[in-house]
């Protein structure tokens, strides 16, 4: 089948309902190696065609899971604004 014909068949939609911080990781460990949702749920699915089992041995190596998880970490630290010198200056001289 020529590529023009296949990219003219109607596409199946699949919907899932995911915890949103389970989608938020997935998708920067997607992001990280360079796909995208669809992507990737399209080759889980052929996967599945071809094979009849769930495949489940894409991942990310044991450094870039360490950089996904710090990043996370960092994400729910809080925010402090330094609008003034005054600001900045009891932002270093803080003891806590």
């Amino acid at each position: 089948m020529s590529t023009t014909v296949k990219s003219k068949r109607a596409q199946g939609r699949v919907q899932a309902n995911v915890d949103p911080d389970v989608k938020n990781m997935a998708e920067d460990v997607i992001k990280a190696v360079g796909l995208t949702p669809t992507a990737v749920i399209n080759s889980f699915y052929r996967k599945i065609a071809a094979t009849g089992r769930i495949p489940l041995d894409l991942s990310l190596t044991s450094d870039q899971m360490a950089d996904l998880e710090l990043k996370n970490a960092i994400k729910k630290l809080p925010v402090k604004t330094l609008q003034s010198k005054k600001d900045i200056e009891e932002f270093f001289n803080d003891e806590d």
